[in-house]
């Protein structure tokens, strides 16, 4: 029988669905079959099974800051049975007394740190003892690592300390964290070692500002103190001090304002020892009349545009030159200088020499010194700058800006760290290097200022005190009354008393610095407070031998 068309068509497209369906069904199963997609396996990459922090070194190799592992003794109060008899077995080896650490236990509920390092010759006898009395369940002598410091409170708020899990919290420790602590080491299981950082201090002469401090606090009773050294040729931070202190191996004890490093960080009024650098400024600019002499009666008196304005010296000064101003320290001589120089002139000198700035010297905190600008100068404003009033820096900005009273009249950027390095290759990855931030100064003018500032150590000078048989010094002393923001007076405030010295005077090595703020006693000036701490410094630094007095050094 002959086939319809109709079924043809249908035949026809059966046979071409099938035939789709068929293709579809054998991808799928070449799919499934041979084109899954690889399972990724994810592997945890080999890195080093532990971390050591980096030591912090004075310029000597002496060790400021190092780990080192240290034995606890802690108590698990849940176990324990006789907390009495506990007690008496490690009494001893913690140095507490029995009722001590009874007390110091009951303040906590299952784990009790009774103390945080023992000494490790007494590890293994305290085992044995406990062993003894089956208490080693009970007691635990735990091993742990932390950080020590090995010169305690000198120049602690310059290293700062660690956290219980190694991490820099303050100074040193901090700004350097990511040398001294490294991320651990990817490919390598065995240990990682951070960098070891060699600071520019030289730990004697730490020693000799931090006993010249500590016999001001005593005599004087300051509120605070601070001390520098720097080395005039280079900038290096030789000595960094600042009081009140702390050690800070008991960090647990200190005071926030025993860890603020007012060396740095502390901004203020600094008095008459700014009169070295409005001097240089004035002379550099060159508009005044400083080679006609000015005549101190005790007082000089100015209009200042409402009307006059009276500024007292401290005895009569007779005939000044420049010179003798710095010598005398006469605030009338250089008020009447400076008001003969132009105000933008004068305030771009300033910032020259550091004083509208900041020093990035690898500490957290970076205190910048502030001047206003003379558009808000009141009619009184620049005489009171010149003599270290209406105005804020630090001791560090001091240090830095006399750097540019040496011969070359360069301004020298200050340093604290003088190298950072391997301690497994010895590899340097940085090393501090001079660097000249500007010519700032004639080599006339910096003789001048020099002249006076050794003037001033001569009789009738008022840093008389600082003198040292041998050694020709040159200083400026300051007597600072600091304004009070709650009276808006200087009359009630306190006062801060200075010194800045160059050693030796016509090519200095070293600079020179010593502050206290707020001293108590009859008597508190700049020449009698710091004066005497300054030539105290020097003497020591030649029994070091690092100054030589006369022609032979004293060692």
């Amino acid at each position: 029988m002959a086939t319809s068309p109709k079924h043809t068509y249908i035949q026809f497209f059966t046979v071409l669905i099938s035939l789709i369906l068929g293709i579809f069904f054998i991808r799928l199963a070449s799919l499934m079959l041979f084109d899954q997609p690889q399972t990724k396996t994810y592997h945890n990459p080999e890195i080093a099974e532990s971390v050591v922090r980096g030591t912090i070194y004075d310029r000597n190799g002496r060790i400021l800051a190092i780990e080192r592992p240290y034995w606890g003794v802690y108590l698990h109060l849940n176990m324990i049975e006789d907390i009495v008899q506990v007690s008496e077995v490690i009494a001893p080896f913690v140095e507490m007394s029995p009722s001590e650490i009874q007390q110091k236990a009951s303040n906590y509920t299952t784990y009790a740190q009774i103390k945080k390092a023992i000494d490790d010759r007494q590890v293994e006898p305290l085992r044995s003892i406990l062993q003894e009395h089956g208490l080693q369940n009970q007691v635990n002598v735990e091993k742990r690592m932390g950080r020590t410091y090995p010169a305690q409170f000198h120049a602690s708020q310059t290293i700062g300390f660690t956290n219980m899990e190694m991490e820099g919290i303050e100074g040193i420790e901090l700004s350097q964290e990511e040398f001294l602590n490294p991320y651990p080491e990817i490919g390598n299981r065995g240990t990682t070692y951070g960098e070891d950082v060699i600071l520019t201090l030289d730990v004697d002469m730490q020693y000799a500002l931090d006993v010249q401090l500590q016999q001001i606090a005593d005599e004087f009773n300051p509120d605070y103190a601070m001390a520098l050294i720097l080395d005039a040729q280079n900038g290096d931070i030789l000595g960094m001090s600042s009081y009140p202190w702390y050690d800070i191996n008991a960090l647990g004890r200190s005071e926030e304002d025993e860890r603020r490093n007012n060396a740095v960080n502390l901004l203020y009024e600094p008095g008459s020892v700014f009169k070295l650098f409005s001097m240089a400024s004035i002379l550099q600019i060159g508009e005044a009349q400083t080679e006609e002499p000015f005549l101190c009666d005790g007082s000089y008196t100015f209009n200042a545009g409402s009307g006059n304005v009276t500024i007292n010296c401290t005895s009569v000064h007779g005939e000044v030159d420049v010179e003798t101003m710095l010598a005398k320290s006469c605030n009338g001589a250089i008020s009447h200088w400076a008001l003969q120089t132009d105000p933008v002139s004068f305030h771009a000198m300033l910032g020259q020499l550091g004083f509208t700035t900041s020093y990035d010297i690898s500490l957290p905190s970076k205190a910048k010194a502030y001047i206003a600008n003379p558009s808000q100068w009141s009619g009184r404003t620049l005489p009171t700058i010149a003599f270290g009033q209406e105005l804020l820096v630090s001791a560090l900005h001091l240090c830095a800006a006399a750097t540019a009273l040496s011969p070359s009249g360069e301004l020298i950027a200050p340093h604290l760290i003088l190298s950072r390095s391997s301690p497994v290759s010895g590899e340097k990855s940085y090393q501090r290097e001079r660097t000249v931030i500007s010519q700032v100064l004639e080599p006339s003018v910096t003789e001048r200022i020099r002249e006076g500032m050794h003037r001033a150590t001569l009789p009738g000078g008022t840093g008389i005190q600082a003198s040292v048989e041998g050694v020709d010094i040159g200083v400026k002393t300051g007597t600072a009354q600091l304004f009070n923001e709650e009276t808006k007076s200087y009359e009630d405030g306190t006062i801060l008393v200075s010194t800045l010295a160059l050693v030796p005077i016509d090519n200095p090595e070293y600079i020179l610095y010593v502050g206290a703020g707020n001293p108590k006693g009859a008597s508190l000036y700049g020449s009698n407070v710091a004066a005497p701490a300054i030539g105290a410094i020097v003497r020591t630094l030649i029994s070091q031998g690092k100054l030589i007095a006369g022609d032979t050094p004293i060692l």
